[in-house]
């Protein structure tokens, strides 16, 4: 044979070119390597996760303008109050120490002996109604007999000073009935603990932002360092952190955990189920290096994303690892089948890279297309992965393609054995042995289509788990914190952006009070206003105390103290106050003298240059306050925002409905194409599209059985899967033609040819699929649901796609006959 001469003759035209890809392969890895290990970072801003358009696009904005979330909050819970007091008393003083906190209080100065004058300011309308009650001479005298009673009870010394100089209590109406709140609630004495005294909450202001890694982990490592003490000191006592910095950094590990986890052991599974299917354990050496080298190079392509990996992102590993096995299987199956028929190593490297490289190439593009239909998604988070995976899917396919056929010379320098009988394809075989079973297994194929079309398909489930998964140590005190001081999940967020902040905050204090007099659809409002109201608010709440003429009231009130039994010389300050009122103006920058200071974080960000106010609101849970609320916002301030991951699962939900028609349509369109210039016949043509339509069918059924939420992330891969999937159909209906000398579908089809068919191609094409399916299966052990349910659905996806692939290719096969 002339093959060993010709290999001979070749070597040296080729060594060139070799060594020329062979150091350019290198020179890209260890870029890619330099790339990974100092640029390659994840991302735990959940703002990646989100559309980037209409309420979500608000919640991208809040979470950026407020350094990705509030307040840090410790929570000390025990039995005993005082020493729950002492150790949050401790908490505080130590953070406050600390380089990356800003300041921390366990307290806030809740002093109330503020001119009573001057309580005015923070009086929203229905605190401005009492105070015209209390300002008649029945009110007066009303809230005068009060005072006096209080005054004869038992230890009433820290009363009387308070009400000398406000003996009508008009403070107390301002601030004790207010219908606006601000931050936590707190106790008479400032603390944040709840009345029995068993729960302490201490605040704390990070340095720098939670959603930068390194400013969140440095935060979390300050505070744990203050708390591990405490743990030990006192067993009896849970010290837990919450708040944007703990969120993120416990996001970022769990992130790195899943990251590393699921794509080792998708590395692992798809070594197993490709030795156990292939029966060629050094096979594994040729294609896990040019897999890794792949992988190396699309997490470098990861490393450019400017603001780093995001949590749905991360899977792109273990798809390219699953998925890219497939392309190693067919390489090394042409390798062995050229070594099998006579070529030396050299040769049969030349002759399996030539035969196979069209059609793996092809496939991996027709993947690639699919998963570049992401990009179609208004998610960031989804645009990613479909970056990553559809880069991942072409640069393995090359690499396997370059180096598998190389090194798989050097390891069959010896003739291989015959190959192992294969008998599990006979049953698939069988089943399409006759028209008539052949049609009967059509038939049941396509009865998941029919279900479907029926309306047996699943519904769409509550996406904000796929947001801020449950399991995180943060998310769970935070939880606690809502049960032991009485609020719960559902705040909406109101967002007022505007370039003059003395303008968003006149603006948000008019919202403010819409909505807090909204008493039977909003239970709470939480803003700014409560503690430093804008310039026009005070003005005008101003403006309306020196409506009621108070020196004339000021008279009035000396009538009634007599008439009550008071000495008027006694509240001579009081009266003074009345006679000439103070009109001081509270500032922002009074505010961040004082200890109310480490709230201003939580009223107040900046995104893009533009100052934000943010109102928290918590509706009601009665029909109708939904859309009350939202026609009360947008006739107050048509510009203001309304967000808030309790508003997510509508967001979400839109934003599905549009997304998924546009990928599935174009993921359709891309593999109805490439299928076309693919197999050039409309039966093939056809018989593949049956067997990615059944499969998808079939999926969407087994999601509702096993009730896996379907949610803005797992359902866009079901478009995925149809670019993903084609191959084993794709594959079968090439091995055909060749079995039966590029004349199958003509009359004369025989039952052997499908079996020979099945027995040739059904090792490769249960290995591709099971190894993209072990892929995504590796995902189900992440702890963000996110990804959990992406596996779930993608790791169905590909076994349902092999098992209809070996159904309705034959039966196709067998029934359409020319």
């Amino acid at each position: 044979m002339s093959a060993p001469e010709s290999t001979g003759r070749a070597a040296p035209e080729r060594k060139g070119p070799r060594r020329a890809v062979t150091l350019a392969l290198v020179g890209m890895t260890l870029l890619a390597l330099l790339a990974v290990t100092f640029r390659l970072r994840l991302d735990p801003n959940v703002a990646s996760l989100l559309p980037d358009q209409g309420e979500a696009a608000a919640l991208r904005r809040y979470v950026r303008g407020f350094g990705g979330g509030d307040l840090a909050v410790v929570l000390i819970e025990g039995p005993d109050p005082e020493t729950v007091a002492k150790v949050a008393e401790g908490v505080a003083t130590e953070l406050g120490k600390r380089p990356s906190v800003a300041r921390a209080a366990d307290r806030v100065d809740t002093s109330r002996a503020l001119d009573p004058m001057l309580a005015f300011r923070h009086a929203d309308p229905r605190a401005m109604e009492r105070l015209r009650g209390a300002l008649t001479p029945e009110g007066m005298r009303a809230r005068l007999a009060e005072s006096r009673a209080m005054l004869l009870a038992p230890g009433s010394g820290a009363a009387a000073e308070m009400l000398a100089a406000d003996p009508l209590r008009l403070g107390q109406l301002v601030y004790e009935g207010a219908d606006i709140g601000a931050g936590v609630r707190t106790q008479p004495d400032g603390a944040f603990a709840t009345d029995d005294g068993k729960a302490h909450l201490v605040l704390a202001e990070p340095r720098g932002q939670a959603l930068r890694g390194v400013d969140a982990r440095r935060f979390v490592e300050d505070t744990e360092a203050v708390l591990a003490p405490l743990r030990q000191a006192h067993p009896e006592m849970r010290l837990g952190l919450t708040g944007g910095h703990a969120i993120a950094a416990a996001t970022e590990s769990m992130l790195t955990r899943d990251l590393s986890i699921s794509s080792t052991i998708a590395m692992v599974l798809a070594s197993l189920v490709f030795a156990l299917i292939f029966r060629r354990v050094r096979a594994l050496v040729a294609v896990m290096p040019p897999l890794l080298l792949g992988t190396v190079w699309t997490a470098a392509v990861a490393a450019a994303l400017p603001r780093g990996l995001s949590g749905i992102a991360v899977a792109f590993m273990s798809v390219v690892v699953g998925v890219g096995v497939d392309t190693g299987v067919h390489v090394y199956a042409a390798l062995l089948e050229a070594r099998r028929a006579g070529l030396p190593p050299r040769e049969a490297a030349r002759a399996a890279r030539a035969k196979t490289a069209r059609g793996v190439l092809f496939a991996a593009g027709t993947a690639a297309a699919a998963f570049g239909a992401l990009a179609f998604s208004s998610i960031e988070a989804m645009q990613q992965l479909g970056l990553l995976c559809a880069a991942g899917e072409l640069l393995t396919a090359v690499a396997i393609v370059l180096v598998t056929p190389e090194v798989g010379a050097l390891l069959e320098r010896k003739p291989p054995p015959p190959p192992a009988p294969v008998r599990w394809t006979d049953a698939f075989a069988w089943l399409s042995g006759t028209r008539r079973r052949a049609a009967l297994l059509a038939f049941v194929a396509l009865l998941p289509v029919v279900a479907v079309f029926l309306g047996a398909a699943p519904g769409l489930s509550d996406s904000i788990v796929a947001v801020r998964p449950k399991e995180l140590e943060p998310l769970k005190v935070q939880q606690a914190v809502f049960d032991a001081f009485g609020g719960k999940r559902g705040q909406w967020v109101v967002l007022v952006a505007d370039r003059d902040l003395e303008r968003a905050r006149a603006r948000g204090d008019r919202i403010a009070e819409t909505l807090s007099a909204m008493k039977d659809d909003v239970e709470a409002v939480d803003a700014l206003t409560a503690l430093a109201p804008a310039k026009e608010t005070q003005e005008a709440r101003f403006a309306a105390r020196d409506a009621q003429d108070l020196p004339a009231k000021a008279n009035e009130l000396e009538k009634a103290l007599v008439e009550t039994g008071f000495a008027p010389a006694r509240f001579a300050g009081a009266l003074d106050a009345m006679r000439a009122p103070t009109r001081d103006l509270v500032q922002i920058e009074d505010l961040r003298k004082g200890t109310a200071s480490i709230l201003l974080s939580r009223y107040l960000g900046m995104d893009e240059g533009e100052p934000l106010v943010a109102l928290y609101v918590r509706p009601r849970e009665v029909p109708g306050a939904t859309a009350r609320v939202e026609e009360a916002l947008r006739r107050t301030d048509p510009h203001a925002m309304l967000t808030g991951y309790a508003r997510l699962e509508v967001v979400l939900r839109q934003s599905l409905s549009q997304d998924l028609p546009k990928i599935a349509g174009v993921a359709a369109v891309l593999v109805v194409a490439a299928l076309a210039m693919s197999l050039r016949r409309v039966r093939d043509v056809v018989i593949a599209a049956v067997v990615v339509l059944c499969e998808i069918a079939a999926v969407l059924l087994l999601v509702r059985i096993l009730g896996i939420p379907l949610h803005a992330y797992d359902a866009l891969v079901l478009p995925v899967l149809l670019g993903i999937t084609v191959d084993e159909g794709m594959f079968l209906l090439y091995r055909a033609r060749e079995v039966d000398g590029g004349q199958a579908g003509a009359p004369g089809l025989e039952h052997d040819v499908i079996r020979e068919t099945l027995r040739d191609e059904g090792p490769p094409v249960a290995a591709t699929a099971l190894t993209t399916a072990t892929g995504f299966a590796a995902l189900t052990l992440c702890r963000f649901e996110g990804l959990r349910d992406l596996g779930l659905v993608g790791a169905l996806g590909s076994v349902a796609g092999l098992v209809v692939a070996l159904v309705v290719v034959p039966a196709g096969l067998r029934l359409w006959k020319a």
